[in-house]
């Protein structure tokens, strides 16, 4: 069956950041290049550069690699002729390597081809010959709409490329790593935050937890040491590599050493799930980190918990969580509502033109993945949910908010505005690498979609892009599930009495977070909407 799920990497400054860490500064875009995936686009349009042109598109037989202004062969034709073909199989599917013997010019025309038929806005493609020096790599970062929003944004911020092994690990819930996911400020002094760490792994094990500054590593401050270094130190691309941190927990005046050993790890997608007692009843908490198939049955465990535990509300934490396969996504909003997705639409695609219209996508009831592949999910049968979020909640997450909302359960957002994706890809693996072009919108059961500046915590619900609830920064200084947690803390105070927290609370503590700066740190398959073969 196909899927899409939506994300996402995508970026709070808004500056056409396609990669893993969109808000590095420009000056590092070619620094983490391939093992970090990490693409900073800074020219992406077409034009001027000579190699455009004209003409009337349409599509013309072929394999030879001549190209005509405005006339495209069928991607299939070019597929998989790699300049540099694969030998044997892939060490995470074991599936075989397609690659043929081909050329980085036939590599470019699939590309070229390949994003004519299925862009969502192909219209506004420059036409660039790929007979040039162009890596296939860099040619694909300027196959992209360089039109704005009414607002001044790009229409497109989510272009982007990694390569394929990369993508195939997160699909399979792998992950290299100590288990740190962090808060980083580029600029000069850099600062580096724990914003939590994986259950069970190298990080927890030293008891790094969320807050935590990183203040020097192998014995350099991180403010001089050369940047390469640190960021190899910080996402080794490999199992087995060994450094020491000099870490400042939360809250402690000194500093100590630990020696971390990266590992292949589980993606721990839900961290927590709890039952909160607050004033006479009980509330479910779950914090969760990503849509991947793994996703489902770690969902299906912590339902069941909470049902046992007779839960009568549910704050679902998706403040770091960036998207991923809308089958999740779908998944996901039935084990809130249950019943009350009976015969509803979970979100309907809108695709280019040319490519033909979907069926609109109902709430999954069943299992698709792992071990309750074909049997029912369980549910809360919830009528409301309440919802933290931050800039980094994208994509699939936000496809949540927006279908759940189509339906009529009531969602409350508690943080602050999400990142605003409402596009999603079709992967594309070829010759190594996988590209993510923008192929369709997702809108829900009312029609909306439009929530390209993101969803905004507000006093009232205008159906569209405000969502009653509240904005409240998130702060280091608690650790995620506490009641007292601001954000999570807003929220169960909204449900109990209907009101936020006053404007001088927000206040004091918008004031205890103002030291920290910097962006989380997301791959970009955790930005996405990804429509499944």
């Amino acid at each position: 069956m196909n899927e899409s799920s939506c994300p996402a990497t995508k970026p709070a400054t808004k500056a056409r950041a396609l990669s893993l860490f969109a808000l590095l500064p420009k000056q590092f875009s070619t620094l983490f290049a391939f093992c970090a995936s990490v693409l900073l686009l800074s020219s992406c349009g077409g034009g001027g550069d000579g190699d455009g042109g004209g003409g009337t598109p349409g599509f013309i037989s072929g394999g030879n690699n001549s190209w005509q202004a405005g006339v495209y062969k069928p991607s299939g034709n070019f597929e998989n002729y790699c300049e540099k073909p694969r030998v044997g199989a892939s060490k995470i599917t074991g599936i075989p390597f397609p690659d043929r013997k081909g050329n980085a010019t036939q590599e470019k025309n699939f590309l070229r081809s390949w994003s004519y038929e299925t862009y969502l806005w192909f219209e506004d493609l420059p036409d660039i010959n790929p007979d040039n020096s162009d890596t296939p790599q860099n040619y694909f970062r300027r196959l992209v709409s360089d039109k704005k929003t009414p607002s001044g944004s790009y229409k497109d911020n989510f272009h982007f490329y990694e390569p394929t092994e990369s993508e195939e690990a997160w699909s399979a819930g792998i992950s290299y790593g100590y288990g740190l996911h962090l808060k980083i400020n580029w600029d000069v002094p850099r600062t580096i935050q724990v914003v939590y760490a994986d259950s069970n792994s190298p990080a927890a094990n030293n008891n790094i937890k969320r807050g935590a500054k990183i203040i020097a590593v192998d014995g350099l401050n991180i403010s001089t040491m050369n940047a390469n270094a640190l960021f190899d130190a910080l996402y080794p691309p490999q199992i087995n590599a060994v450094h020491e941190f000099e870490i400042q927990d939360a809250g402690a005046n000194n500093t100590r050493k630990v020696i971390l050993e990266s590992a292949s790890l589980p993606t721990e997608a839900v961290s927590i799930a709890k039952a909160i007692d607050h004033n006479g009843s009980k509330v479910g908490y779950i914090q969760f980190n990503t849509f991947i198939p793994d996703a489902q049955d770690q969902w299906v465990t912590a339902i069941n918990s909470l049902k046992n535990a007779g839960v009568s509300d549910l704050v679902v934490d998706m403040r770091y969580n960036g998207g991923g396969y809308i089958s999740i996504a779908a998944q996901v909003g039935y084990m809130i509502a249950g019943a009350n997705t009976n015969n509803k639409v979970f979100y309907q695609d809108v695709a280019n033109s040319k490519m033909p219209k979907e069926s609109p996508w109902g709430f999954v009831v069943v299992g698709l993945y792992g071990l309750n592949k074909s049997l029912n999910l369980p549910t809360l049968n919830l009528q409301r949910v309440y919802v933290l979020a931050t800039e980094g909640t994208c994509s699939a997450s936000e496809l949540v908010i927006n279908s759940l909302r189509g339906i009529g359960v009531s969602v409350y957002l508690i943080g602050d505005t999400t990142c605003g994706k409402p596009y999603g890809f079709l992967p594309q693996p070829n010759c190594g690498t996988t590209y993510y072009t923008i192929q369709f919108k997702a809108v829900n059961a009312k029609g909306y979609g439009e929530y390209s500046d993101g969803f905004i915590p507000s006093t009232t619900d205008n159906g569209m892009d405000r969502v009653k609830g509240c904005s409240v920064a998130d702060n280091l200084a608690y650790q995620l599930g506490d009641s007292n947690e601001p954000l999570l803390a807003a929220a169960l105070q909204l449900r109990a009495t209907g009101a936020c927290p006053t404007a001088s609370t927000r206040g004091q503590q918008k004031m205890s977070v103002d030291a920290e700066q910097g962006e989380l740190m997301l791959p970009p398959t955790r930005r996405l909407m990804i429509l499944e073969r």
